[in-house]
């Protein structure tokens, strides 16, 4: 199957659309969870470097509550992910197969590390899809930008093989794809990664280029102009069965300016944290100021509609997105948004 993740899929969804050029407000289609903040790695690129963390784990049953109010409010999907490894909340597998049984689509993110035989078996039938971010083709860089054990990429193949294994067995829909975060300290990586893949049988490999978030430790000065070049050398690798996504869009989108002033997609989509709050994007992790509420006391549903979550959208209406991060999640939804919302005055001539 081939997938596309490098722009945006609001046009799969115009009723949204509408309700939101209709009322300026509407339910997420999307949720992305961050059910711990623990992990297993300590990588050197992670945009939440910044972070002075407590260790936290969403309550299971908080969550599950969560998930059936976010289903009956019209959420269609949700991922697992966050500013923790979600494979170490310890209720994690019933989270996914819990999500599926509401009817939401559900995808995972996840180092792999964690993601054995006995974790696979029990969620792959529930999920859409999953992205290990490995990031490297060797051991060796593995260890360096990922500071985790020094067998962790060795149990990683391992995890992926036996998902590719159990996917063919089970014939089941699942699109596993494998992510390559490029930075400096891994470009000689980028081949061996590819190849290393291809071989096992994921469905993808995704080359995903570095944005720098406005409250990280790290700085890496990349000029992906200089990278441009490759996208035909790994586009070789590619057969009917392997896809080989080089996110050019987004790359480009790094070195283009905005053409919006705001943040149009917020309504769209959103985050929970591990300690339950819902918050609007990643730049406000820890930030009390924009929390929409917490699932610990409220319901999705009352989150969503209420007082607060109004104000706060306000308040980032009327704040510059200069300080935004480049690239990030949104920047292509904003940027068709953009387009509805201030259309071409000969948008009638089709």
């Amino acid at each position: 199957m081939k997938v596309e993740v490098d722009s945006h899929k609001l046009i799969y969804h115009p009723e949204r659309v509408s309700e939101w050029i209709r009322t300026g407000d509407c339910f997420p289609i999307y949720v992305e969870i961050g059910v711990t903040n623990r992990c297993n790695h300590r990588c050197v690129f992670c945009a939440l470097d910044w972070c002075e963390k407590n260790p936290l784990d969403i309550d299971t049953e908080v969550m599950k509550r969560a998930l059936h109010e976010m289903a009956e409010c019209g959420v269609k999907s949700v991922m697992f992910a966050g500013d923790g490894e979600p494979l170490m909340h310890r209720d994690i597998c019933d989270l996914i197969t819990h999500a599926r049984q509401q009817g939401l689509d559900v995808a995972i993110a996840t180092n792999g590390v964690l993601f054995n035989r006995e974790k696979l078996e029990k969620t792959l039938p529930s999920i859409s899809w999953v992205r290990f971010s490995v990031d490297a083709g060797t051991p060796d860089t593995h260890k360096k930008i990922h500071c985790g054990g020094s067998y962790d990429f060795q149990r990683i193949l391992t995890n992926v093989r036996d998902a590719v294994a159990i996917k063919k067995r089970d014939h089941l829909p699942v699109v596993l794809g494998v992510q390559f975060l490029l930075i400096p300290d891994n470009f000689n990586d980028l081949i061996p990664f590819i190849e290393a893949f291809k071989e096992i049988g994921v469905d993808n490999v995704q080359i995903k280029p570095y944005s720098q978030h406005p409250l990280s430790k790290n700085r890496y000065s990349i000029e992906y102009a200089q990278y441009q070049g490759i996208e035909d050398t790994i586009r070789r690798y590619e057969t009917p069965e392997f896809q080989v996504i080089f996110r050019s869009q987004t790359a480009h989108r790094l070195m283009t300016k905005r053409n919006y002033h705001e943040c149009y997609g917020l309504p769209f989509f959103t985050l929970v944290e591990a300690d339950g709050t819902i918050i609007p994007c990643n730049l406000f992790h820890h930030n009390p100021d924009f929390c929409y509420g917490n699932l610990n006391t409220e319901s999705f549903s009352d989150i969503w509609n209420g007082k607060t979550r109004k104000h706060i959208l306000q308040q980032l209406t009327k704040n510059t997105i200069e300080h935004c991060r480049d690239g990030c999640r949104l920047d292509a939804i904003n940027r068709y948004l953009s387009q509805l919302k201030n259309p071409h005055p000969h948008v009638n001539f089709i």
